[in-house]
């Protein structure tokens, strides 16, 4: 699934606001961390993160429904697929759309795109590259946005960071991912020993357009949403990433849609390789 320019912010925020913390729970009346000190730490934490999922291979299911402004459907569509990652880079490998496996034709072209993208960011200044443009962008978006409210709670005791997301009043948008987070707010949750964001909920409080609506049209109401979950061995991973309403970038997503990914199925390996040449990137 392609996500529109408002959920790749939210994507975004959604690694950024991870606060990595001390390897002991603190107590409930510590001080928060400061949100200023978030963005460092947040990179800090994705990169360990991004080690450990490459361990992972897991389906993910999207399911995406187009409406009418009256909420009459208008187009369903399944899709099942194959995701593990490579230095840091997620790889998705299509199996199923609507119910019926590929032709073994569109599986070759499948495995063809997939070993492609795989030799690609084996290269590790490659994948740099792109994590790199990841970093940035997280940059941008939380320039625009602002955790306010924090609070602590224990729960089965461990200790979670709850903040309300807020636009900045002082920011000035460059760009379109920034223009959209001038008009989200929500909340978030974030488990605080492990420096991972549990749970993140966001929607626009106003309408927004984008070179008349050409470019971009943001509808007041439009929400996302994101939950992560810990695996046996502590790994976070996100399970759930849905939303709904009216938007559109450039040509992603139609307006009126709802989107629901789920993520199930994942095996974990243990096996390690030891590269003999040097990988050769695929143009």
């Amino acid at each position: 699934m392609r996500f529109p320019a408002c959920a790749t912010a939210l994507l975004i925020l959604f690694l950024a606001a991870s606060a990595a913390a001390s390897a002991q729970a603190p107590a409930a009346n510590a001080s928060l961390p400061n949100p200023s000190e978030l963005l460092a730490r947040a990179i800090a934490n994705q990169k360990k993160i991004a080690a450990a999922q490459e361990r992972y291979d897991c389906m993910v299911t999207d399911h995406a429904t187009e409406t009418d402004k009256n909420g009459n459907v208008k187009k369903t569509e399944s899709v099942v697929k194959e995701q593990f990652f490579v230095n840091g880079i997620a790889i998705e490998r299509t199996i199923q759309k609507n119910g019926k496996d590929l032709s073994p034709d569109e599986m070759k072209k499948q495995d063809q795109r997939v070993m492609k993208e795989t030799l690609k960011y084996s290269n590790q200044a490659t994948a740099q590259k792109e994590t790199d443009k990841q970093d940035r962008q997280i940059e941008d978006v939380l320039e625009a946005m602002m955790l306010v409210n924090g609070r602590r709670r224990i729960e089965n005791g461990r200790s979670i960071l709850n903040y309300d997301i807020v636009p900045n009043p002082h920011f000035h948008a460059r760009n379109l991912n920034q223009r959209f987070a001038t008009v989200m707010q929500g909340a978030i949750s974030v488990d605080e020993q492990t420096g991972t964001v549990i749970d993140v909920n966001i929607k626009s409080v106003a309408d927004l357009k984008i070179g008349g609506g050409v470019l971009a049209n943001l509808h007041k109401g439009f929400w996302l949403h994101i939950h992560n979950h810990a695996q046996p061995d502590g790994v976070w991973l996100t399970d759930l990433a849905e939303g709904s309403g009216d938007a559109r970038a450039a040509l992603f997503f139609h307006p009126y849609f709802h989107f629901k990914e789920t993520l199930n199925g994942c095996h974990l390996y243990t096996a390690t390789a030891t590269q003999t040449g040097p990988a050769k990137p695929v143009k």
